[in-house]
């Protein structure tokens, strides 16, 4: 038997370990509970492009959460630093994306919201990136676009957590969730049961599997798989990340380039492929020709939260008033932590969110668990 805490999170991906720091800040007393190791799932998985893939193929609500993450991110990579010496190497990069199909919707979506947005042609493509491929044209340049290190963020965010007192326990796996009338009474894990005021799923693909230990409530959260490959050739090839329909090459300080990536929906089976390869070696090699030569020198895979919506579940559920959830970000978990945690935490404390644009009140009116 566990003792109780003001908030148990569940899951200790970016999402969870994030929103465990700003709940944490909020000066409730929190454990993070984690049936791995922090951060090793789709977390550990990412590329950290802190940008939706085609800016103008989004949501307002989808919108204005990553707007937030962008605006966030370079002060709060900042304050991790500060307190832990660890630096998650946000890098303002820029991104160029080759296919124009919808280029005059592009234009139009940056000149609305102020986001540069450039139609970019051969010759000057060929200043910008001379390792780009010679077929490609045309390309949209976003130059505000960052990345970041997913794997140095969540070391940075996890000394934070240590740092603020938060309580992190891995290999405790949460098997189920107990209710009575309109509460939670607790978790069952595989150490025994546990208490807390409040619970906080933020599990990501399983989130679903676990809200299905209730009697009712689920919501539509599936694994989506994505590999992806490293290469690190002898040389520097890019400096802007380049993106082609949902391909992606980012390339780091460190002359690593990872390419990426695969939606392939195989249920929670995390392995790698050989076809997956193969296929994301060659879109690669489409659009750098230097890397059709290169041997990856690392693929791994990660499991997404994928739903039919493009934002995330972030609410309280509709039937228990002490259960939240703060799940579902697919592939923009990272660029979303940050007011993700912010909204999920102003829903515990009860009290007005920051967000007063709309923003809130558009992703937690009518959005809960069916």
């Amino acid at each position: 038997m566990f003792m109780a805490h003001d908030v148990i999170v569940v899951g200790g991906g970016l999402i969870g370990m994030i929103t465990a720091r700003t709940l944490r800040l909020a000066g409730l007393d929190v454990v993070l509970l984690e049936k791995n190791r922090l951060g090793k799932q789709a977390s550990w998985a990412a590329g950290g492009i802190l940008a939706k893939l085609h800016p103008w193929q989004q949501s307002e609500g989808m919108r204005k959460l990553i707007h937030a993450g962008q605006a966030a991110f370079p002060g709060f990579v900042a304050e991790l630093q500060d307190e832990t010496g660890v630096d998650s190497q946000l890098l303002q990069s820029g991104m160029l994306i080759t296919n124009l199909e919808q280029q005059e919707a592009a234009l139009a979506w940056g000149r609305k919201h102020r986001m540069q947005i450039e139609l970019v042609h051969r010759s000057a493509l060929a200043k910008l990136e001379p390792g780009l491929a010679k077929t490609i044209d045309a390309a949209l340049h976003v130059p505000s676009t960052m990345q970041v290190q997913p794997r140095l963020l969540i070391e940075a965010t996890r000394k934070s957590l240590e740092l603020h007192g938060v309580q992190v326990l891995e290999r405790v796996m949460v098997t189920g969730l107990h209710a009575k009338a309109s509460r939670l009474t607790g978790v069952e894990t595989n150490h025994g049961s546990m208490h807390a005021g409040q619970v906080m799923l933020c599990n990501g693909a399983w989130a679903g599997q676990l809200l299905q230990t209730l009697s009712r409530g689920h919501t539509d959260i599936e694994p989506v798989r994505g590999q992806i490959l490293l290469f690190k050739p002898s040389r520097p090839l890019l400096s802007r990340i380049l993106v082609s329909a949902d391909h992606y090459l980012i390339p780091r300080n460190d002359l690593y380039i990872l390419c990426g990536s695969t939606m392939e929906h195989v249920g929670f089976d995390d392995t790698v492929t050989a076809d997956a390869r193969n296929s994301i070696h060659a879109q690669a090699s489409k659009l750098c020709p230097q890397l059709e030569n290169e041997v990856p020198v690392k693929h791994w895979a990660g499991l997404r939260p994928g739903t039919a919506r493009d934002v995330p579940y972030i609410c309280v559920h509709p039937e228990f008033e002490n259960l939240y959830i703060n799940a579902g970000h697919f592939r923009y978990g990272i660029v979303m932590s940050i007011p993700s945690a912010e909204i999920a935490c102003d829903l515990v404390m009860d009290r007005p969110s920051a967000f007063q644009t709309g923003l809130y009140d558009w992703l937690h009116a009518g959005t809960g668990p069916r």
